[in-house]
């Protein structure tokens, strides 16, 4: 027999065999698994995602840092901050050295022919998209390394650039290898653009303001509102999913502050009157995940572009996750404008708005206040009784409500499921995956702010341990694009540690930390080195007005909370607590950063206090 006859021999006994064999998995679901586990272990089908899964850090566990962790929370009950200040400074260099080892290891796996970062580690996953890779990890890592890595934050500006170049206005999937650009429908490639705006975008711009990331966001949106095509009764918006028009609800909420531009506002008052005057009367108050706007009832997510009468009328789950509960933050943003500029609309929108609002609290709630991920909108009983990790992204839209309307109403809810939330430790947030525990320490370090609860600060301390025991000794967390939430939420805590400090520029060796007595208004700064150090110390600003031109603060998913803000114009006094030494400083001064040298020989340390003249 030729030997290519034997080959085709062989192929076709292959072929035969695995039809065999995937014909018995579709009929015995455990023999199902195994064979798909063997598949993925010989490299002949993809590995399963995520790459590495880390366990969870048992609740019982005896670590150093809870030790520094304790003491620290200690020393806040005694008011001293000058020691909170120095284990604060502990704690921000771990979180920020950690952002960095994930920063450097993306780093490896960059495409160098386009700059674009893959889906995925493996090499089945060589690709970007909108909704994932463009949204979740690349901003994230553009963030860390301008707070990081500045030398090298042109290579990620320069990813920014090169996705531009090759999916144009709306976002796209793009094969690295290849460079070739994969065919998606109108509503996949509008759904990653929003993705990309809301979760990646915007969050840099929260961030650095104005920018190349401030233009492609304005560019994608218009694109997204130039190709509006779902018809309501307030007129044409551009989805009829729940997610995608919550999430372009906090953008154009955004846009329209740091612009003016009436377009944007316009298309936000559309969706918004298309959920608060259609869906919710006609859905028992509650959001669908996709919705029939012409025949008054919702869509499964398969069907969604078939008429009503072709589809299942069953409705779907009203979902609390980050995916369905865009949309509370979404509304509120947009009730914010109306009532901070006072528009006619705000009278209008208030009472269904209040409506809805109400409608969340008593749906899909655990009898400690947290949420379940979602609900069956008919029957109102659990659809997935997990809980869900973003109970601080809803909660973000009571507390903008509240400040727009000048109340406390929703103030003893958001605490009660603050405390509910510091009661969890090492639970299964998300499955286990670290995004989950990213998500739930976030939600909470949003509310902070408003909220200064002491067991709540000692959760977020002792919980992001948890988080940070999912990283790999390489850099990597899990492998694939939530890598990038874990680098958000690491910079975040950081912050806070800070007080909103920055090193410029940021070495491994030197730390930072800041605690404020806020009953004398006085931030106490410890600052040390493992090594010389010549740079500047930076002070934060009132983002919230320079960036957006907001009249005040509110939580904004995707923001990074402000904790000690200077204003420009104001005069500052800095006291060397070691020398005695008090100087006068503006707060652009502080802004710019003041001057500083660490001899690293001693463990060099600087312990300032800042106080407002």
């Amino acid at each position: 027999m030729k030997r290519h006859s034997r080959v085709l021999i062989v192929i076709a006994f292959g072929i035969v065999c695995l039809t065999a064999l995937g014909l018995a998995m579709t009929t015995v679901p455990a023999l199902k698994y195994r064979v798909r586990g063997l598949l993925q272990r010989v490299g002949i089908l993809p590995p399963p995602l995520p790459i590495y899964e880390e366990p969870i850090a048992p609740p019982d566990r005896v670590t150093a840092r809870r030790l520094v962790v304790a003491t620290l929370h200690d020393a806040l009950a005694r008011n001293d901050y000058e020691q909170a200040a120095m284990l604060n400074a502990t704690l921000s260099q771990e979180a920020f050295q950690r952002a960095y080892r994930t920063l450097k290891a993306w780093e490896t796996v960059r495409n160098s022919r386009t700059s674009l970062v893959p889906y995925a580690v493996s090499p089945f996953h060589r690709f970007w998209n909108g909704k994932d890779t463009a949204a979740d990890l690349f901003p994230h890592l553009l963030i860390a390394s301008y707070y990081l890595d500045p030398e090298n934050k042109a290579l990620w500006v320069q990813t920014l650039d090169d996705e531009r170049e090759i999916c144009g206005a709306l976002s796209c999937r793009i094969e690295l290898e290849s460079g070739k650009v994969v065919e998606e429908d109108l509503d996949t490639r509008l759904f990653g653009t929003s993705e990309y705006a809301k979760d990646g975008l915007l969050a840099i711009a929260e961030r650095f303001g104005p920018g190349p990331w401030f233009d492609r966001m304005s560019e994608g949106i218009n694109a997204i509102l130039g190709a509006a095509s779902v018809e309501t009764q307030a007129g044409l918006i551009p989805s009829n999913g729940t997610e995608a028009n919550g999430e372009l609800l906090q953008v154009l909420a955004r846009l329209y502050w740091a612009t003016g531009n009436e377009r944007y506002l316009q298309m936000a008052e559309r969706i918004g009157e298309a959920y608060l005057f259609e869906m919710f009367p006609n859905n028992q108050g509650l959001p669908a995940d996709y919705w029939d706007f012409e025949a008054q009832g919702p869509l499964r997510e398969d069907e969604r572009f078939r008429p009503l009468a072709e589809s299942a009328t069953k409705a779907q789950p009203f979902r609390l996750t980050d995916h369905g509960g865009e949309i509370v933050p979404g509304l509120t943003e947009l009730y914010f404008v109306e009532r901070m500029q006072n528009r006619p609309q705000a009278d209008r929108y208030q009472e269904p708005l209040k409506q809805f609002l109400d409608r969340i609290l008593v749906t899909g709630r655990t009898d400690e206040g947290l949420w379940y991920n979602s609900v069956d909108v008919d029957t109102l009983e659990p659809f997935d009784d997990n809980l869900a990790d973003t109970w601080g992204y809803i909660l973000n839209g009571f507390q903008t409500f509240d400040l727009a309307e000048g109340t406390d109403r929703y103030a003893t809810e958001i605490e009660r499921a603050m405390r509910a939330a510091a009661t969890k430790h090492s639970i299964n947030w998300e499955e286990g995956r670290q995004d989950g525990y990213a998500d739930a320490i976030e939600s909470m370090l949003y509310l902070l702010p408003w909220f200064d609860i002491p067991e709540c600060r000692y959760w977020v301390d002792d919980e992001i341990e948890v988080l940070f025991l999912k990283q790999r000794s390489d850099g990597f967390v899990e492998g694939w694009y939530l890598d990038g939430n874990f680098v958000r939420t690491a910079l975040l805590y950081a912050h806070y540690k800070t007080q909103g400090l920055g090193l410029y520029p940021w070495r491994e060796g030197v730390r930072v930390g800041a605690a404020l007595d806020g009953e004398n208004d006085t931030l106490y700064v410890h600052l040390a080195a493992q090594e010389d150090w010549q740079g500047r110390l930076r002070f934060d600003t009132p983002r919230h007005r320079i960036i957006w031109n907001l009249p005040v603060e509110y939580p904004r998913v995707n923001g990074l909370s402000e904790w000690y803000v200077v204003e420009p114009e104001s005069i500052y006094l800095v006291t060397d607590l070691d020398t005695g030494e008090v100087n006068a400083h503006s707060g652009q001064e502080l802004v710019e950063g003041l001057p500083v040298y660490l001899d690293g020989s001693h463990d060099n340390v600087l312990r300032l206090t800042v106080t407002q003249k």
